[in-house]
């Protein structure tokens, strides 16, 4: 696993860069097999399952289970080789339906008493199966091939919320991928050649077997704007998602590696990959039905398809207590691409104590972002009309289009109206990467180390099939993509030492990872007066154009940096010691420009004056520390013990108040409790018959510390100040999950033959 350093010849690499040699089969026919298992009744419940169950709902039995086998042997003894691996994967995985603010209705009216009747236990599964095959073929002393195959086949059943989903308020999921390769390896002298030919396919397919709306019941007031203090009750109805996203691609390369130059490693290489994309659906394949219960019948406002209740507008789709998001019409769409990449890089030991590592690789792609793309004309068309709108009782003055309003609040519609020649390939991609390092005292316990090293990213692809897809649906939404493409990269920066101190190994590094240009989908509609309206400096201002969804901008302007602080130690195994120790603290001090505080490519007001600018990233704790120990002496019988310490500070929380006013939304930052969890295992292998069985014994969380994850983040709106930000929200800070596990406990059984 690399942090730092990163060689030319990896590819997309911004933080670490795992590389991994798979297994061959030898002389010798050799196999192993596995069984691992847990499940509710080997675990502690939540404190929240315990709440649940104090309700009436217990939570229902289920399991997790993992297992596979291995098998590897000679086809032909001292030159070809077979190995075989499968691993598989069985989870039920138990939940309880409880719906909320039930004290808030009638419980004999309306819908009410059917979502009390279906308030009850839940068991949604997951089957996952992973298959690896590989034959190895030695032609004499200087050639080598290899031939692989790796199988992913996944299932799995996701409720849209764990507690609050009615039955049958799920989508159902399979992710499959296959990948073929074949590696053939020549040395010829000093020169080693790798060449490599494969093919790879994916798809991932979320769909709902219910059409019925996605309805999400609410209890609250009957305004717009106090309809955000309103309780969620139950969710029902069919899931929105109906995808089905794939893409698959052939790919031929050739690394060369020369040592003929004393005191270098020169390795350089070439990769082209043929891709294409696959869309095909809709993410909104039914109505999303966001309604109140009232409070006195027990009945939505809604009836019919169409919304009811006071200030009914927007041909019934929205009224004070209702608001309904038609399902968009399935659309396919694809695409093809090609991506080149070379490289060369050069390990350069200088002298015994100074080693250089220069690299440089260029990276370029024919259609990232499906460069021959022409926006439709009816987009076109309804952008450059007549605008008609009165937003915040401010209407567009006769003759002025809905482009000029957006070119009042600096939006330059043609800048994201693509005709087929708008955009270009992007060859600018050159990514240099320089490391050094330094044995103080030629005795390898003291090295100096640094480097610095940029990436680019190459997941424009996907961005540009939503466009071309959303765009397809009539009278959908309008999502476009700015013209002017800057790949979106990252620079890292480290400086570090390593010191041996007896048997320890010790570390300290600093790095700094700035990204830049990266990818952002942001709210374009403007009113007017090219501004936000009434709305809060956090919302955007939705609703597009008359007869078409709102408005979704993509461009290049995200920006992230994480600057971190490393302190390892680790004292390796060795037989006579009989144990080994890691310790790994870290300290990070990550910022984001996303208004929502996380890396998401989603930042929906951006562009809003007075609201640009670096927030604390709410996915990285500050602080970190990761310890864990292994000893085989310190028990009878060789018994294996082993822990591992995991404690961070806890991940900082977003707080939505809007304490000042409805049109005065601010988010404020908010600390969370720390994590920690201990865990504990109980190894044993033992020798029956030649053959070598283990049984192993974990137990997660020894200390069943309750690690809360998730909160009620919602400060509040203006009125009586019940909490810290000001706010009416007395349960602001309120816990609704946890982080991490319960006290588990998992045995697992091996055999090795």
């Amino acid at each position: 696993m690399l942090t730092q350093n990163y060689k030319a010849e990896l590819e997309q690499v911004s933080s670490v860069a795992i590389t991994a040699i798979t297994r061959s089969g030898t002389n010798e026919l050799h196999g192993e097999a596995y069984v691992d298992r847990t499940g509710t009744n080997w675990r502690e419940k939540s404190v929240f399952e315990k709440e649940r169950e104090a309700q009436g709902v217990p939570l229902p039995a289920s399991s997790k289970k993992e297992f596979g086998f291995s098998l590897g042997g000679p086809i032909v003894r001292d030159q070809v080789h077979f190995f075989f691996a499968y691993d598989g994967k069985q989870i039920d995985d138990s939940r309880q339906f409880v719906p909320r603010n039930l004290d808030r209705l009638p419980a004999s009216q309306g819908l009410v008493p059917g979502i009390i009747a279906a308030q009850g236990s839940q068991v949604d599964s997951f089957t996952e199966h992973l298959l690896f095959g590989k034959v190895d073929a030695q032609f004499g002393d200087d050639q080598r091939l290899s031939v692989s195959l790796r199988l992913r086949r996944e299932d799995d059943k996701l409720p849209e919320d764990r507690v609050l989903s009615l039955p049958g308020n799920v989508k159902n999921r399979s992710n499959d991928e296959t990948r073929f390769d074949v590696k053939h390896e020549w040395a010829l002298g000093s020169v080693l050649s790798e060449a490599r030919v494969g093919f790879e396919d994916s798809a991932w397919n979320p769909h709902s077997d219910a059409t019925s709306p996605f309805f999400k019941y609410r209890v609250g007031f009957g305004t717009p704007q106090e309809r955000r203090n309103s309780g969620d009750v139950a969710f029902g109805g069919g899931s929105p998602d109906a995808q089905n996203r794939g893409q698959k691609g052939t790919y031929l390369s050739e690394d060369l590696t020369y040592t003929g130059l004393r005191g270098h490693v020169m390795k350089g290489g070439v990769k082209f990959k043929a891709m294409e994309y696959d869309l095909s659906g809709t993410a909104r394949g039914v109505d999303v039905v966001e309604v109140l219960l009232d409070t006195g019948t027990g009945l939505p406002y809604y009836s019919n398809g169409l919304c009811t209740g006071t200030n009914i507008t927007n041909a019934g789709l929205e009224s004070d207590q209702c608001r309904i998001d038609r399902a968009l019409a399935a659309a396919d769409t694809s695409y093809k691409n090609k991506q080149l990449g070379l490289y060369f890089q050069d390990d350069w030991a200088l002298t015994r104590q100074l080693e250089l590592n220069m690299g440089l690789r260029w990276d370029v792609e024919s259609n990232m972002l499906n460069n021959d793309y022409v926006t439709p004309a009816d987009r076109v068309a309804t952008l450059k009309a007549v605008d008609g709108r009165t937003v915040g009782g401010i209407t567009a003055p006769a003759g002025q289009t809905y482009a000029q309003s957006l070119a009042k609040g600096g939006i330059n519609i043609d800048d994201y109206i693509s005709s087929g020649s708008s955009r270009n390939t992007y060859k600018g991609a050159i990514a240099p990467r320089l490391g050094a390092s330094y044995d103080l005292f030629a005795d390898r316990a003291s090295v100096v180390f640094g480097g610095w090293g940029r990436s680019y990213s190459r997941t424009m692809a996907n961005h540009a099939l939503d466009e071309r897809q959303k765009n397809a649906q009539p009278g959908g939404e309008i999502w476009l993509i700015r013209n002017e493409f800057k790949m979106p990269y990252a620079d890292q920066l480290s400086l570090g030492l390593r010191q041996a101190v007896g048997t320890w190994n010790m570390e300290v590094t600093l790095s700094r990872v700035d990204a830049r240009n990266q990818f952002v989908w942001f709210g374009g509609n403007r009113d007017p007066n090219g501004g936000y309206g009434t709305q809060s400096p956090i919302d955007p201002l939705w609703g597009g154009p008359n007869g078409y969804g709102t408005l979704i901008l993509g461009d290049f302007v995200g920006e992230t940096k994480t600057s971190a602080l490393l302190l390892s130690a680790s004292k390796p195994y060795t037989r006579g010691s009989g144990w080994s120790a890691n310790i790994a603290y870290t300290y990070s001090d990550a910022k984001t420009t996303h208004k929502e505080w996380n890396n998401d490519i989603f930042d929906w007001t951006y562009g809003r004056p007075g609201v640009r600018g670096f927030n604390d990233s709410i996915l990285v704790a500050e602080h970190r520390l990761v310890a864990a120990a292994m000893t085989d002496t310190l028990l009878p019988w060789g018994i294996t013990l082993a822990g591992k310490l995991s404690w961070d500070s806890g991940m900082p929380r977003r707080i939505t108040s809007c304490a000042a006013g409805w049109d005065k939304c601010v988010y404020v930052k908010g600390d969370a409790p720390s994590f920690n969890q201990v865990d504990l295992s109980l190894s044993k292998a033992f020798a029956v018959f030649g053959h070598s069985f283990s049984v192993r014994a974990d137990v997660l969380n020894l200390f069943d510390r309750t690690n809360y994850g998730g909160f009620d983040d919602w400060g509040g709106g203006p009125g009586n100040p019940q909490n810290a930000v000001g706010g009416d929200n007395a349960n602001l800070g309120k816990p609704n999950s946890i982080r991490g596990d319960t006290r588990t406990f998992r045995l697992a059984l091996g055999v090795k033959f």
